[in-house]
């Protein structure tokens, strides 16, 4: 048999698990500066948690679930998602009797049975964070900014934000009896997953991948329309907020987001390039949500959050050439000249590595041609040579392959040469 990875998932190495990474540290230390703190919780919990948070006629919990019974037959889904994740973790923990705003951010993979294709994975890795314990227009604007800033420091320029509001829950449940009226006498020519929001949740149908540009769609009444005084004046604060950090967004007033726990202000960020084949991907998204913490047990506590997909950030980061350097990090290789040598290359690799300097060395060859092989595949910035007469005279040959000196030193002076801060200098074994 032959033994390949699941359909729908990546195997990162090499270079590729270093760009993953990156990603990872730029999300972490800008969200830091915000205040938040990392959450680790389990990829797997209770099927219940989903269909309650989610939604159960969403599209996620009806065709994108991995759900299995376990051996305790209970219902357990891989998560497809992290807010109402951290959510369950907030509300079993009781971390809301911390005084203030909590902020929790989180890195992991999440899993939907989707149909592969550029951007979109069965299991794929988002970066996220929540904000739970106030309701503040100035608080959701700073949310997106985070979000902004990371994708800045990412190195994407093209970008832009997509906002909406969905309102306060009677401000939508007026809007949601307006679209039934609206899409009701035209059912027939609606999908059949639209044919099901009809009923369960017209909302939905906004965001259909199939009817999504219809003219039917296009033209069905718009949240705008049924926003309380106190919801405009929430919406109208978030955007005046957003210029001030000199955002870049529009007002999408389709723009619903496809879970049942919103409210009020939803958005997303995409990727802006007509040229481009992955022109208008989004790269992450989120939104308020001031309902979800009473939903699963616990007090009534506002919140807001985002996700960002990781994949999909290095594809466009990808696209527009925009790593930094990453890979050409400084590093020795160590040569030994016969096997007397070998031994002694080993302890001044060992050496090298506890203070500091990423070290190679070749185990196996006595002969040069490998060992400059294995410098060549590395990248190495120095060669430090060594054999039976080095040895004897405490010396060492240093070649600098960025500038194609070649000397030989002192092997006490490797500590100047390679700026090693620790107190002990080198010396041969004899």
């Amino acid at each position: 048999m032959k033994y390949q990875k699941i359909k729908g998932t990546n195997d990162f190495f090499n270079e590729e698990a270093i760009k993953y990474r990156y990603i990872e540290q730029v999300a972490t230390e800008e969200s830091k500066k915000f205040g938040f703190s990392e959450v680790i919780t389990p990829i797997f919990e209770m099927t219940e948690l989903f269909t309650r948070s989610v939604g159960e006629d969403s599209d996620i919990v009806n065709k994108e679930m991995y759900t299995f019974t376990d051996r305790g037959d209970r219902s357990i889904t891989l998560r497809p998602e992290g807010t109402a994740v951290i959510s369950r973790c907030l509300v079993e923990n009781k971390l809301y009797a911390n005084p203030g705003l909590l902020k929790q951010y989180y890195f992991g993979p999440m899993f939907r049975y989707e149909r592969p294709q550029a951007g979109r994975l069965r299991q794929f890795t988002q970066f996220g964070i929540e904000a739970f314990g106030l309701e503040n227009p100035l608080l959701d604007a700073d949310i997106i900014n985070l979000a902004w800033i990371i994708l800045k420091k990412l190195g994407l320029s093209k970008i832009k934000v997509l906002l909406n509001t969905i309102g306060s829950n009677d401000s939508r449940k007026a809007y949601v009896e307006a679209l039934k009226e609206y899409f009701a006498p035209q059912i027939n020519t609606l999908c059949g997953d639209c044919q099901r929001r009809l009923v369960q949740n017209p909302l939905r149908i906004l965001d259909c991948k199939i009817d999504g540009k219809s003219e039917l769609i296009k033209n069905a009444p718009t949240m705008e329309s049924f926003l309380s005084d106190e919801d405009k004046q929430y919406f109208e604060e978030v955007q005046k907020a957003l210029r001030a950090f000199d955002i870049d967004f529009v007002v999408d007033t389709r723009l619903v987001r496809g879970l049942d726990y919103y409210s009020q202000t939803v958005f997303e960020i995409t990727y802006e390039d007509p040229a481009s084949p992955i022109n208008n991907i989004i790269l992450g998204g989120g939104g308020r949500y001031n309902s979800l913490i009473s939903e699963l047990g616990g007090p009534n506590m506002p919140a807001i959050g985002f996700a960002l997909g990781v994949e999909r950030l290095m594809m466009v980061i990808d696209e527009v050439d925009a790593w930094p350097d990453l890979f050409d990090q400084f590093s020795v290789v160590v040569i030994t000249l016969g096997k007397e040598a070998k031994m002694e290359g080993l302890r001044l690799t060992n050496y090298l590595r506890t203070n500091g300097i990423k070290t190679e060395i070749d185990y196996q060859s006595n002969n040069l041609k490998p060992q400059f092989k294995l410098a060549d595949r590395v990248k190495a910035r120095y060669l430090l040579i060594l054999g039976e007469d080095e040895i004897k005279n405490d010396l060492i040959t240093v070649k600098d392959n960025e500038t194609g000196k070649q000397e030989t030193i002192s092997v006490s002076e490797l500590k100047t040469l390679l700026n090693i801060e620790g107190e002990k200098t080198y010396a041969y074994q004899k």
